[in-house]
């Protein structure tokens, strides 16, 4: 006959053990399905999203290129245009949207005739007005996508039409300087900063059925990641990026036995591998990438109509270590837009789009989707400089920065700072500060940097 101890202590043991495996299980249950929800719905006329970007928390700036020009947007749906490009016959395109360590938010916009007449630089301050850089249109053509650095500057590829591209430093004033001058004339349609400080970027020639990956310094030192690889052409949107793990990603739209599009994975030694491919073209054609807060990789895939079946687009989840696929989303209702789809997560961790077609009126829509991932929290990668006296202005460079309530050195707060973008903040070394590292808080978490900044 077990003692009471003995049946006490196999009934425990039960429990544990049935508690353990009702862990797992639960844990393999999926949880609730993403929610999507229209923010704005856009006219054909004055519509068609081309860029949406966060400046302040819940707050977000985007482009149309139909009747070109700017607008506001709030996580609730609070939507004002407040900007016309000026009329081109010939059409016009606005790029990008780029949030600056001087507190404003960059872009370019240049007519895309044959012969290039308007073209120009311009920014937008927080209480929404326009400047603008222009330039001849002949002589020195327009600018690419920008990219802030650390440095200050502006970055971005600039040259007139026909001419090999320039990898361009700008100041805040759009005053351009020529970095480094490709040879023959590539198609560059993406390019990032890379965790290194080195620029990374797409190189397309062969009419676009081959690429390369390339890197390029500040200063203009130039080398191939990957030299060259098929893509088998490229007639819509194409993305790279770099993932937190040091290895980088991208789409080929109609890459893959099937010509529906593949993502793939390049390390840091240029060692590169297929990690998905799209096996129907309808529901295929990858465009764009971003890696979440959950360390997930997601993006849009615009899908392709044909005759008898109609394709659609849709949003998808990839896990980057084992390739696992997810459509977590699809647009099978039209009226909440078609891809393409320029896509960025908020600081309320929701992935906000911008749908260039589709809605009730056909011009496009703004989106959210809720796919329950946590928001991003703070990150801090460098202090620029890292040494300095008191009241010195320090760079705090990194990521999901918005909205920081804090800052403080060595566990001395700082008085005086300024959020400048999600990559930075400006930070003044405060009276009673000694060597350490520096902390910063948002309303996601706190973040301490790992090297110590020394005062002077």
């Amino acid at each position: 006959m077990k003692s009471a101890l003995s049946f006490w202590l196999i009934s425990s043991a039960c429990l544990l053990s049935f508690l353990s495996v009702a862990a797992r299980l639960a844990a393999q249950i999926p949880g609730s399905q993403p929610t999507l929800k229209v923010l704005y719905t856009f006219k054909a006329l004055g519509g068609s999203p081309t860029a949406i970007v966060e400046v302040s928390r819940g707050n977000f700036l985007g482009i149309t290129s139909t009747s070109p020009g700017l607008f506001s947007i709030t996580s609730t749906g609070n939507y004002q245009f407040f900007y016309t490009f000026p009329p081109e016959t010939s059409g016009l395109g606005a790029l990008g949207l780029t949030p600056a360590l001087n507190g404003q938010t960059y872009g370019s916009a240049a007519n895309s005739g044959q012969v290039t007449t308007f073209s120009e630089l311009f920014s937008v301050a927080g209480n929404g007005s326009v400047s603008t850089y222009s330039y001849n249109g002949t002589t020195q053509g327009g600018a690419g996508y920008l990219i802030q650095d650390p440095d200050n500057h502006l970055y971005g590829l600039f040259g007139a039409l026909g001419a090999p591209p320039a990898l361009t430093r700008f100041d805040y004033q759009g005053d351009p300087t020529s970095v480094y001058t490709f040879s023959g004339t590539p198609e560059v349609p993406a390019m990032l900063l890379g965790a290194g400080g080195s620029f990374y970027g797409l190189s397309l020639t062969n009419n676009t059925a081959n690429a390369g990956i390339f890197r390029l310094t500040p200063a203009g030192s130039f080398s191939w990641l990957v030299p060259s690889f098929t893509t088998n052409g490229v007639t819509y949107l194409i993305s790279l990026i770099e993932a937190s793990n040091g290895n980088f990603y991208g789409t080929l739209p109609e890459g893959g036995t099937a010509d529906a599009g593949s993502i793939y994975q390049v390390t840091p030694s240029g060692t590169m591998t297929t990690l998905y491919e799209f096996s129907n073209v309808q529901v295929g054609i990858p465009e764009t990438l971003l890696e979440a807060s959950d360390g997930m990789l997601y993006g849009t895939a615009r899908g392709r109509y044909a005759a008898g079946f109609h394709g659609y687009s849709s949003i998808f989840r990839l896990n980057p270590t084992t390739g696992q696929f997810q459509t977590i989303f699809n647009f099978k209702d039209q009226s909440l837009g078609d891809c393409e789809c320029r896509v960025v997560q908020g600081s309320d961790g929701k992935l906000y789009g911008a749908a260039y077609e589709g809605g009730t009126y056909q011009g496009g829509t703004i989106w959210v989707l809720d796919a329950g991932l946590p928001p991003p929290k703070p990150w801090i990668g460098s202090a620029i400089p890292q040494a300095g006296a008191v009241g010195q202005r320090v760079l705090l460079w990194g990521r999901n920065l918005l909205g920081a309530t804090a800052v403080s050195f060595n566990g001395t707060t700082a008085e005086h700072f300024g959020v400048a973008s999600s990559q930075g903040v400006w930070a003044w070394v405060p009276i009673g500060a000694t060597t350490g590292p520096i902390t910063v808080t948002t309303p996601n978490g706190t973040f301490t940097t790992t090297q110590s900044f020394t005062v002077e």
